[in-house]
């Protein structure tokens, strides 16, 4: 009985969280993001640009993986790295990878010039 309660407080409050995998197949590389439901980079993002009065379009962010998916969303100028998942690169502009200094390419492209 009591291996049986432990299993069960094991998984206590389950419906609480969120899971996302990111696999980097060129790295031999896997991510597990565990988040609370709802605290995603996405509302992280909303509410800063609530506080500061920033609208959506004039937000940049930068991501290379699934747990920046809503965060991305949320940006008016969304990139993705070039070393993130391959549905990520259908989905928004692509920048170069992290071995290409692909944020400073990103800065350099839509920010300082």
């Amino acid at each position: 009985m009591k291996a049986l309660r432990a299993r069960a407080d094991a998984f206590h409050g389950i419906d609480q969280i969120e899971v996302s995998r990111t696999v980097y197949p060129d790295r031999d590389f896997e991510l597990v993001d565990i988040v609370s439901r709802g605290a995603d980079k996405g509302s992280g993002l909303s509410a800063l640009a609530r506080i500061l009065n920033v609208a959506p379009a004039q937000i940049m962010a930068i991501g290379d993986n699934y747990a920046d998916s809503k965060m991305l969303e949320v940006a008016g100028y969304p990139v993705v790295m070039g070393n993130a998942p391959e549905e990520m690169r259908r989905r928004w502009p692509v920048t170069g990878t992290n071995d290409e200094n692909g944020v400073a390419q990103v800065i350099e492209r839509f920010i300082l010039s």
